[in-house]
């Protein structure tokens, strides 16, 4: 392997003061433990780049159950790659244990037995595949290797709390300056092994308005299909982080030329290709731009109405479609609702409680479009859990489709009605047992849709 690139602290312009509080703290403390602490990621890449990175991680030679010990606020989590997480308030600071480079997996390695619910009594692997996707990767090894295991080059920086200095191993120093998205090792063996990362490198290269390496841009548009072999828990987490990446509109569009999203929702991706795509892509678009705006003035909205605004008019064309087989208009959304989130040909699994708030959000559309605006029932429907996100969304439809517009005027018109008290809970809405969405409470922008 070659020597490292070392840039003392004078001469990259990373200073410990630009780094967060918590992770100091943790770096330091793992310092005076005898430890080796690295700030590492994209933190080190953001601060070099002049950006407030999101998160600051660390990794170390340190073993989770040796952090666990110096900080009493860590607990360990993660069964592929196990993790310390140290506590502060309302920060947490991920702590990685330098990882052993494979690369190639021990054919033993494949299809091992792992503990589950069912069978808790099989000792847990520290490495394993599955079709040559890696399911635990806990074997730990040096700050070299764990730097090659890392995705792009300009992830595996790091910076050394000892001496303040910046250490690369894969040549991301380089591909910052030159504003380059490059996978570390051979794409389309990285990409088999984690999937994901090729949705990752479309988004950060995004992010940061890099170009992807060129033959990373091939092995995703040839590979892309591999995506369904990843978890669909983590690449549902994947979107929520593109949806509120504050470049959603231009993810989408590189994901849309490299085939990515349309093999993560098949369905959704045919309707926006069918007869009505000029009308459909438009709406999407602007959905997307909106979930710019919010982000660029620090408004976080609560996914199920992200979600309410992404897939809208293809819930309500579904919706339509079952009303007119006869089924009645506010049953019709909430079957369309369900058809559309929980398809199982989509790679993502939205969790119940987001779509249980995009049926409440959609549900208050038709009931909306049955009220003057001035009733008392339209008084109690203002007081429901889930109308504030249903009149941002009337607000961006009447943007999008001039027909709601009256639809919308009768609702901002002030009412004349005495406030009633918010319904008992079984009023006009379906109960969940997993109780209200987080998100609930949360302010959401207003701003112009075009």
């Amino acid at each position: 392997m070659d020597e490292p690139v070392i840039l003392r602290e004078s001469e990259h312009g990373l200073h410990r003061e630009m780094i967060a509080y918590e992770a100091l703290r943790v770096l330091t403390r793992l310092d005076e433990a005898g430890y080796q602490a690295y700030l590492c990621g994209g933190g080190v890449r953001d601060l070099l780049l002049g950006r407030k990175p999101k998160d600051f991680d660390v990794a170390t030679d340190a073993r989770p159950e040796e952090v666990k010990k110096i900080f009493r606020n860590c607990r360990i989590i993660g069964r592929r790659f196990k993790l310390a997480h140290v506590f502060f308030r309302d920060v947490i600071i991920e702590t990685a244990t330098f990882r052993a480079l494979l690369d190639n997996p021990p054919p033993e390695a494949e299809d091992v037995p792992l503990p589950s619910r069912r069978h808790t009594d099989v000792p847990d692997p520290t490495f394993a595949t599955r079709g040559g996707v890696i399911v635990r990767d806990n074997v730990y090894g040096t700050p070299e290797e764990d730097a090659r295991r890392r995705d792009f080059t300009i992830n595996g920086l790091f910076y050394n709390i000892a001496d303040g200095s910046i250490i690369d191993y894969v040549g991301g120093l380089k591909d910052l300056e030159h504003r380059v998205l490059r996978v570390i090792g051979d794409p389309e063996t990285r990409f088999h092994e984690d999937p994901v990362r090729m949705v990752r490198a479309v988004r950060i290269a995004s992010q940061l308005d890099f170009e992807i390496e060129r033959h990373a841009r091939e092995a995703i548009v040839k590979m892309c299909g591999e995506l369904g072999s990843s978890s669909r828990e983590r690449l549902h987490e994947e979107m929520l982080k593109i949806l509120n990446c504050g470049c959603a509109l231009k993810v989408f569009e590189r994901s849309w030329r490299k085939g990515l999203f349309q093999t993560i929702y098949p369905p959704f991706s045919a309707w926006l290709q069918g007869p009505d795509r000029h009308e459909a892509m438009n709406w999407v678009k602007k959905a997307l731009r909106q979930f710019d705006v919010w982000k660029q003035a620090g408004l976080k909205p609560m996914p199920a109405l992200q979600h309410a605004l992404l897939f809208g008019p293809y819930i309500e064309g579904m919706a339509g479609g079952f009303a007119a087989e006869g089924m009645p208009e506010f049953e019709a959304i909430l079957q369309a609702v369900n058809t559309v989130l929980r398809d199982k040909a989509n790679l993502t699994q939205i969790p119940k409680a987001v779509v249980f708030d995009v049926e409440r959000i959609l549900g208050i559309q038709v009931q909306m479009n049955k009220s003057s605006g001035q009733s008392k029932y339209a008084s109690r429907l203002r007081h429901r859990n889930g109308f504030q996100e249903a009149l941002v969304y009337l607000k961006f439809a009447s943007g999008v489709d001039p027909a709601r517009k009256e639809l919308l005027a009768r609702w901002m018109a002030p009412s004349h009605e005495p406030s009633a008290p918010p319904p008992r809970k079984h009023e006009h809405e379906p109960r969940h047992e997993h109780g209200p969405h987080p998100g609930h409470g949360q302010s959401h922008g207003h701003e112009s849709h075009g």
